[in-house]
């Protein structure tokens, strides 16, 4: 007897194939899915570097006529254009850092995909995310510390809530970019790759199979920026050049000029574009003046941050009472943030930012207090808050706090 209905969401890679596979193995009905987004239509094979090219299609379809399921090709361009790129574009165009595959798992991937499979009769849907989801009151019980107190009391008034937690492949783990995952999501998805190994499980199983993309690459970078090259695409899209500006030091004198601020990024010292006699690094990028900032290395430190726009993995209800038992007492929740992909979690307490609180009652933001400074956080950066190896939810940087 069938398990359940699983739509897997193919991309072409070896992940999502073995996926697919795993799942049928274990006595899921399933179906292969490709969306095909903007990317497909403006590249027909990039290279390597890229995604959901026309050659990535036909190798799902491969996959998929080998293990013997159906396949088909979802045409998501229009979404896609709307909600990742154009989000993208003025992002950078506001001077923030953008994240857009947490935009794609958000409204892509476990939002239109979701909801397509669901009209469709599937139970829910499978992606090749090394990631784990599971019970979680079975993942505070493996927890210790201030971390099983809070997982434990986040379990008590919710007895059948999920949990995301990190993939066993430490390489691999991308926890990170699935924090909008909430706990209606949870319970309609499957992430059979969650407890392998990439390199020693998935690529060998692949080779067992005969899979066509055993030892296919990894795609890296931005899909539908293959070249890495943020501001040329932006301008191609604009139909215009970047404006010129300056680059200034913390007290305004001009050090140089740039030819557009959004080729920037805070943190970074190399391609500055000036001749300096020691090591500076770019403290701040503001689209409004078109100025490019520079400073010591030690101007690059904060002591925290704010964020908003918060989805929470874990129950939100839950989550947002321990927070306002923390307050009433003048304390935050002990937790670990990431600010980048493959950074380790850094320790630190998560408050309420009642000087951010919208006044009609709108979403609350949060501060990130870190117990020790961390480098370069960036506007527009996503921050993800863990208690021990669980996502708890994630929110997009506003300030750092220096």
């Amino acid at each position: 007897m069938s398990k359940g209905r699983v739509l897997v969401a193919m991309s072409g890679g070896v992940d999502s194939s073995v996926t697919a596979y795993l799942l049928k193995q274990q006595g899921y009905e399933c179906a292969g899915a490709t969306m095909r987004l903007t990317c497909s239509r403006s590249f027909d094979d990039a290279g390597p570097r890229s995604c959901c090219s026309l050659a990535d299609i036909a190798d799902a379809e491969s996959v998929c006529d080998r293990l013997g399921i159906p396949f088909q090709v979802l045409d998501m361009r229009e979404l896609f254009e709307r909600s990742v790129i154009d989000k993208f574009v003025t992002t950078y165009e506001a001077g923030r850092t953008p994240n857009p595959c947490i935009d794609c798992n958000r409204f892509l991937k476990f939002g239109a995909l979701l909801d397509y499979a669901l009209e469709h009769g599937f139970d829910s849907i499978a992606t090749g995310h090394y990631a784990r989801i599971g019970m979680l009151a079975d993942r505070a019980a493996e927890q210790d510390g201030e971390s099983k107190k809070l997982l434990d009391a986040l379990a008590s008034p919710a007895e059948h809530a999920r949990a995301l937690s990190v993939g066993v492949d430490p390489a691999k783990d991308q926890s990170y970019v699935l924090y909008s995952l909430t706990q209606e999501r949870l319970g309609r998805t499957l992430l059979p790759l969650g407890g392998l190994n990439k390199e020693r499980d998935v690529r060998r199983i692949a080779a067992e199979q005969g899979l066509v993309n055993a030892e296919k690459r990894d795609s890296q970078g931005i899909c539908f920026v293959p070249d890495g090259d943020y501001a040329s695409y932006i301008e191609h899209r604009r139909g215009q050049l970047l404006d010129g500006g300056d680059i200034v030091d913390g007290t305004g004198v001009v050090l140089g000029h740039h030819e557009g601020a959004m080729r920037y990024t805070v943190g970074q010292r190399r391609g500055l574009g000036v001749a300096l006699l020691h090591p500076m690094y770019v403290t701040d990028v503001n689209t409004a003046t078109n100025t490019v900032t520079l400073g010591e290395e030690s101007d690059l430190m904060a002591r925290g941050l704010i964020a908003d726009d918060w989805i929470w993995s874990a129950p939100e209800d839950a989550v947002c009472s321990l927070l306002d038992t923390a307050a009433a007492h003048g304390e935050g929740l002990p937790v670990r943030a990431r600010i980048r992909y493959h950074q380790q979690a850094q320790a630190a307490h998560l408050i309420w930012d009642d000087a951010g609180n919208e006044p009609d009652g709108g979403a609350r933001r949060l501060q990130v207090a870190f117990d020790e400074p961390q480098r370069a956080i960036a506007p527009g950066q996503a921050v993800v808050v863990y208690a021990g190896d669980v996502v708890l939810g994630g929110g997009t940087a506003i300030k750092a706090l220096r």
